[in-house]
């Protein structure tokens, strides 16, 4: 009994801290990798020191031997100025070390300086601090540089030139295009209406005046005849009692003394003059009415086709300027239409037996 206890508790203990030493596992890797990250800052920021220790001894071999495993195949420090210290210290030690074929030397140092180049296009060395064939590798790469620059820039002029040229063969042949279209738009025919404003005063005149000013020729004289019937009848009823009958006390009720025979005739009569009376003002007034719901604001008074070009060419002459006024009558510039429609009215004699008279003629 005693040892299965004591196998129980080692189990029970064995499975407590298991958690414990789970969860803190991977603090540990955290701390671990950031000691590691700042441990490998420090030792590629000493490795740099030592090299340039090296180079100071003019020791080129350890120089090499130091930087190359950092940037050696396309690797690059955090550090950016370390990192462009690391390059320039190690092509300039590179170009210095006699143990190298002059052809490796020269690669390996191009390389370098292009990785240089490819960080900062405008990266120079400082002077007087490096051995001459750095500079003199880092001029000719610069002017190698440029020369591919300027080769690019012509290619691309080149090509600036070709794609202009062509933009000039499509301008010109979209301008006769232009130029076509526009003659032909010019020629295009187009309708032309002449309008004048109409007098809402003259609508207010009877006998259809109204309906034939608006156009409305049939219903002015549908109304014309109308109110003429109907005025000449009820004007000669009134005509004949004027002759055949008197008052002897005014207008007084059962003043009016007439001739007539028969009083049935007379009150038939009289009813007539007052129902033609009535129908003459209703007549008068529904023309009136009407002539004004049906009043056009504007007439045509002239419809043409003229091209487009006179028009334009009307539009771009304008008014003609007033110069200083010289002998003889000023010529004015015709009009197309009148500006409005007025109505005009023309006297003109009459002649008939016996005797002569004038007349009145509207026009509008």
């Amino acid at each position: 009994m005693t040892i299965r206890r004591l196998l129980t508790i080692s189990t029970l203990a064995l499975a407590l801290a298991t958690p414990a030493s789970a969860a803190a596992a991977p603090s540990r890797t955290k701390g671990k990798a950031k000691d590691a990250s700042k441990a490998a800052d420090a030792d590629e920021a000493t490795i740099v020191e030592n090299a340039l220790k090296e180079w100071a001894s003019g020791n080129w071999v350890a120089v090499r031997s130091l930087l190359e495993p950092l940037v050696s195949g396309g690797l690059a420090l955090k550090d950016p100025l370390l990192n462009e210290s690391a390059l320039r210290y190690l092509t300039d030690a590179t170009l210095l070390d006699d143990s190298l074929d002059p052809q490796i030397r020269a690669q390996l140092a191009t390389g370098y300086i292009s990785r240089l180049f490819a960080a900062d296009p405008e990266w120079r060395p400082p002077p007087d601090t490096h051995g001459q064939p750095l500079y003199d590798l880092y001029n000719q790469l610069r002017e190698a540089n440029e020369r591919a620059k300027l080769d690019e820039c012509r290619a691309e002029r080149a090509s600036c030139d070709a794609d202009l040229d062509d933009l000039k063969v499509r301008h010109a042949r979209l301008k006769g295009d232009h130029e076509t279209l526009k003659k032909a738009f010019g020629e295009q025919e187009v309708e032309v209406r002449e309008k004048v404003a109409r007098n809402r005063a003259l609508a207010l005149l009877p006998f259809g005046v109204g309906h034939f000013y608006n156009g409305r020729k049939g219903l002015g004289a549908g109304f014309l005849a109308a109110e003429a019937l109907t005025g000449g009848v009820g004007l000669g009823l009134l005509i004949y009692r004027n002759y055949q009958c008197d008052r002897t006390a005014g207008f007084a009720p059962e003043s009016l003394q007439c001739n007539a025979s028969n009083a049935k005739a007379l009150l038939a009569r009289r009813d007539a003059e007052q129902v033609l009376g009535i129908a003459f003002i209703s007549l008068v007034a529904i023309d009136v009415v009407v002539a004004q719901l049906t009043f056009q604001p504007y007439a045509t008074i002239k419809t043409e086709r003229v091209k487009r070009s006179d028009l334009d060419a009307e539009d771009a002459a304008g008014p003609e300027p007033e110069g200083p006024r010289t002998k003889g009558p000023r010529l004015r510039k015709q009009s197309r239409g009148r500006a409005r429609d007025n109505l005009q009215a023309r006297p003109y004699p009459a002649i008939f037996r016996g005797g002569g008279g004038a007349g009145l003629t509207l026009r509008f």
